[in-house]
């Protein structure tokens, strides 16, 4: 018997009502538009794409902290979207979120040790002293020493602090962690520790990463499968390795090529999308990405691409993509 996947998507959708003026009909706008995937233990699903493709949006709905418009999420086989509340609270305990500003994610008066032990308290029938045990232990397995877990986050540096935001998601033991841009805020050689401290931790751990991000080059290091996503849809989605040597959407490869490679033959050609990112608040028709795309005919104006099964475990939503190679 197959084991199903901790997490699957299902044409999840999130349609947020915006006013356009006085006595104006409210506009929508699809911040998330059918976005499907399942997501398998101990491996990494990269989201990438510019702000305000949705990534976020993408993540409030795996965390729960948004219901979704339409579509279905499920963990570990159970329906999230119809859930009740008793099953939702422990559903949720199996996701759990870092967030992307260690400075601001950790309420600065409360000490580390109470921080990492606030979930087991909401959750948990665990007393203060096995409380204290396991935050003392999951401190140590994120390096952070004994002493400090009666000091206050200010005391903490960037990568610190975002060590101990980790250490707080993985309190509960979660099946599912959804980092957003977890190591933009941080330093160069700060952000290449904590990287390597998500591999070994799920290595450790089998714990499955949902990893938003921007750079492409932290999601060749640490991604199993990649999601691009443009204008709340899922343009391309592929194996790490597929994805990084053979591109297959037009948007996906001016993103590659504005990566910076140390190695020459690692380099592409730069392809700089022309124009501006479309207002969400009125997409263009067809493929959202017409209008910058170079290799765009009349076809890409009228009709909406479906993502197509590639081979190789790619797919990609483009009208030409056989064409184009």
């Amino acid at each position: 018997m197959t084991t199903p996947a901790v997490l699957e998507a299902q044409a999840l959708a999130k349609h947020y009502p915006v006013s356009t003026g006085f006595l104006k009909p409210k506009a929508l706008v699809r911040a998330l538009d059918g976005v499907s995937f399942t997501l398998d233990a101990a491996s990494t699903l990269a989201v990438v794409g510019e702000s305000g493709c949705g990534k976020s949006t993408l993540a409030r709905q795996l965390t729960m902290i948004e219901a979704p418009t339409a579509g279905r999420l499920l963990l570990a086989g159970a329906d999230v979207t119809h859930a009740d509340t008793v099953l939702r609270k422990q559903l949720r305990q199996q996701v759990q979120m870092v967030f992307q500003n260690p400075f601001a994610s950790l309420n600065p008066r409360k000490k580390v040790g109470l921080a990492l032990e606030e979930p087991l308290v909401i959750n948990t029938d665990a007393n203060k002293a096995a409380r204290g045990d396991r935050a003392r232990a999951m401190m140590a397995r994120v390096g952070l020493r004994p002493e400090h877990y009666a000091r206050y986050p200010h005391m903490f540096s960037g990568g610190q602090r975002q060590r101990i935001a980790i250490a707080r998601a993985l309190m509960l033991q979660p099946k599912i962690v959804v980092l957003d841009e977890p190591v933009s805020a941080l330093d160069v050689s700060i952000q290449a520790q904590v990287l390597n401290l998500l591999m070994d931790l799920q290595e450790e751990t089998q714990v499955a990463y949902v990893f938003i991000s921007h750079n492409l080059a932290v999601v060749e290091l640490i991604a199993d499968e990649v999601l691009v996503m443009y204008l709340g849809k899922v343009v391309e989605q592929a194996p790490k390795a597929a994805l990084f040597a053979t591109p297959r959407h037009p948007y996906t490869r001016a993103l590659l090529a504005s990566t910076p490679r140390i190695d020459a033959s690692a380099r592409q050609t730069r392809q700089v999308p022309s124009g501006e990112l479309p207002s969400p608040l009125n997409p263009p028709t067809g493929c959202a990405f017409h209008k910058r795309c170079p290799h765009a005919v009349e076809r890409c104006r009228v009709e909406t691409p479906p993502l197509e099964v590639l081979g190789g475990g790619q797919r990609a939503a483009c009208h030409r993509v056989h064409e184009i190679g």
